[in-house]
């Protein structure tokens, strides 16, 4: 009976020692987490059958949860966790998992949703927060979304609500501007009144469209053949009023007065009585008779009278 006693005894302890020890479950003192929620196992290694049990939710991205050692214990008993806090010391730090999304990628987003609705080509989108960044969580998709979006047509600024498409981060409010760019015609170098502007004195730059007055001259063609007002600083807007038609015709200037039809040709000398430019018309004194006539300016210094069957042809021709 004895020795049927010390055999058992001997295959128990075999038996026990081909079992390997159960691991005792060790607090995690710092953890990331990936998801929206922190598991039991997040916080404790070796937490067994209940380690995918959810304990707590995740904190948001950018931030982190601490939890001290009576929150643990607590949790550990309450999921039939075998552990206790070695001192009232003990606590586990929990960081979400966050990727920074900055400011360009906002941009690209709000270019995107302004592009959809108007043409913004050339534009350029300018955050009122040159700092402003999504803190979103580590697996979030790249998208955003773009919400209450508006734009002022005039001034260009706008306003909108940035969110990331996942929906777990909070939206921002973001404010800006949209900065129209222009293409101007303007002058290569300096040039004075009485000059004449051609086309190799132009040459374009790009500008702010709000900080160009309404009626400053864009395109070439409203320069060249124009003299200024006043000497044109290159590379500068010219408005309207700053250029004029050049004078061929000068108020007191002595001009030849030409009368032509298809069979004869008349001319005088007359007194020009009007600033005129080219095709301008302008009233003429008649040197001998002093008769005062309307003339076309058809170059320096010259005029061309319409003869009155000319007038009354054109006149008909209108009707």
């Amino acid at each position: 009976m004895i020795r049927r006693r010390g055999a058992l005894a001997l295959v128990a302890a075999a038996v026990l020692a081909a079992v390997p020890a159960r691991a005792e479950p060790m607090l995690r003192p710092a953890v990331t987490v990936d998801g929206d929620v922190i598991r039991l196992g997040d916080l404790f290694s070796d937490a067994g059958a209940h380690a995918a049990d959810v304990v707590a939710p995740a904190p948001p991205p950018g931030s982190r949860t601490l939890f001290d050692a009576a929150w643990l214990a607590a949790a550990a008993r309450e999921h039939q966790l075998d552990w206790q806090p070695a001192s009232a010391f003990d606590q586990a730090s929990v960081e979400r998992a966050t990727r920074v999304i900055d400011g360009e990628a906002v941009m690209k987003a709000l270019r995107a949703a302004m592009a959809r609705r108007q043409s913004i080509d050339g534009a350029e989108l300018r955050l009122d927060n040159p700092e402003f960044r999504l803190l979103a969580p580590a697996n979030a998709p790249d998208s955003l979304a773009i919400e209450n979006l508006t734009l002022d047509p005039r001034t260009g600024r706008f306003s909108a609500v940035v969110a990331v498409s996942a929906g777990s981060v909070p939206p921002q409010a973001v404010t800006g501007q949209l900065i129209r760019m222009v293409k101007v015609a303007v002058v290569a170098r300096a040039i004075a009144p009485g000059e004449i502007i051609g086309t190799d004195d132009i040459t374009s730059v790009t500008l702010r469209a709000d900080r160009i007055a309404a009626d400053t001259i864009l395109d070439a063609g409203g320069l060249v053949g124009k003299t200024p007002r006043h000497v044109l600083r290159a590379e500068e807007p010219v408005r309207s009023e700053d250029v004029a038609v050049p004078l061929v015709v000068h108020k007191g200037d002595l001009v030849m007065l030409v009368l032509e039809t298809p069979s004869m040709r008349l001319t005088a000398q007359g007194k020009a009585l009007d600033d005129g430019e080219m095709n301008a018309v302008v009233r003429v004194a008649n040197t001998k008779s002093n008769r005062v006539v309307d003339a076309t300016v058809v170059g320096p210094n010259l005029v061309a009278v319409t003869p009155p069957a000319q007038l009354a042809a054109r006149a008909e021709a209108m009707k």
